[in-house]
C-alpha cells in the first residue's frame, strides 16, 4: 500500500477530508504507538512495515519508550491533534483500521504484544466499520 492509498483509506473510514489533515492524523497516531514500544529494535521493525514515505519521516523520531495506559495514550493523541481524549480516540480508531489494511496481521500482532495490555486490547477490538463524522470534531 502506498502512503497516498493509506491516507485515502483514513479519509474513507471517516477521517478528515483534507489529505494534509489525514497525514497529520496518521503521523500523530503512529508516533504515539511508536512511543509505546519498549526498545529501538521494535520501533524500527514496526516503522519499516509502514506505507511509503511515512517510514523515512518516522525513523528520525527520537528513541525512548513512554509508559502510558489507554486513557493517557488517547489523551496524548488528542493533545497532539489539538483536541480532547475523545478526538484522540476517534483518530486512533480510524488510523488503526487503515493500518490493518497496510501492515500484515503478523506484524501488527508483534506490535500489539509489546504494548500495554489495555492499549493492545483496545486496538484489537477495532473493526472495519465507519466512524461517524459527527462523533467528535
Amino acid at each position: 500500500m502506498t502512503e497516498r492509498q493509506f491516507l485515502t483509506r483514513i479519509q474513507d473510514l471517516g477521517g478528515p477530508r483534507d489529505p494534509k489533515e489525514a497525514d497529520r492524523w496518521a503521523v500523530t497516531v503512529l508516533l504515539a504507538l511508536i512511543h509505546l514500544l519498549p526498545d529501538r529494535h521494535k520501533r524500527r521493525r514496526f516503522i519499516t512495515q509502514l506505507p511509503g514515505a511515512l517510514k523515512a519521516r518516522l525513523l528520525d523520531e527520537a528513541p525512548g519508550a513512554v509508559l502510558m495506559d489507554l486513557n493517557a495514550f488517547l489523551q496524548h493523541v488528542g493533545a497532539g491533534l489539538g483536541t480532547h481524549a475523545s478526538g484522540g480516540e476517534r483518530a486512533v480508531r480510524i488510523v488503526y483500521r487503515a493500518l490493518r489494511a497496510a501492515v500484515s496481521p503478523g506484524e501488527l500482532a508483534r506490535v500489539e504484544a509489546h504494548l500495554p495490555r489495555d492499549v493492545a486490547g483496545f486496538l484489537r477490538r477495532q473493526k472495519e466499520t465507519r466512524v461517524s463524522q459527527a462523533a467528535v470534531k
